[in-house]
């Protein structure tokens, strides 16, 4: 695959050098600013990568599908999105399993203040925290994407099948609870 154009959407204060960095808050300086709930500004098959952070979960399901469809009619045959989301399933087993874990999880990477610093409060604070509407597993993830014309191969931390995509996570497994994927664009 050439290395044509790279897009980060939803890149915030946080850019990517040589991508085509597009967020709506134009005091984080975008060098595209758009809604990208509301269509993506690029035509056809212009992109051989996509990567966006922590953008998904604040869209519910029906806007997600449309924001994926958007993605695989930018991408070319064969480009890849890289997705990163918070997961609900290790949202959960923490809550159940590990709640001290949580507990210090919270306090010492996300830092919002709680009125009682519990397991259940977190879960509940966690579920509507920066803007979430729909938190994924990896099953309704695969779901959504292959809907949209995608495989949805689950990678690790900043690890991916693609150069372009590793290093790109700002969330990591010691400060975050998130789902990563490579979703490459089927024909």
């Amino acid at each position: 695959m050439s290395e044509g154009v790279r897009i980060n959407l939803g890149s915030g204060h946080w850019k990517l050098p040589g991508w085509v960095n597009v967020d709506l808050d134009r005091d984080s300086r975008p060098d595209v600013c758009a809604d990208l709930s509301a269509g993506l500004p690029f035509r056809d098959r212009c992109a051989d990568y996509m990567h966006t952070e922590d953008f998904i979960d604040q869209l519910d399901l029906e806007h997600a599908r449309r924001f994926l469809r958007e993605c695989h009619r930018i991408l070319r045959p064969g480009g890849v999105i890289r997705v990163l989301t918070p997961d609900v399933e290790q949202l959960a087993r923490m809550y159940l399993d590990d709640p001290d874990g949580l507990k210090a999880l919270w306090r010492d990477h996300v830092g919002v203040p709680l009125r009682y610093e519990t397991p259940a409060e977190i879960l509940n604070v966690g579920m509507r925290f920066a803007g979430h509407t729909f938190l994924y597993d990896a099953e309704t993830f695969a779901e959504l994407a292959t809907d949209c014309g995608f495989r949805a191969e689950r990678v690790g931390f900043n690890q991916s099948g693609r150069e372009p995509l590793r290093g790109l996570d700002l969330r990591s497994p010691d400060n975050a609870i998130s789902l990563y994927h490579d979703c490459y664009r089927l024909d």
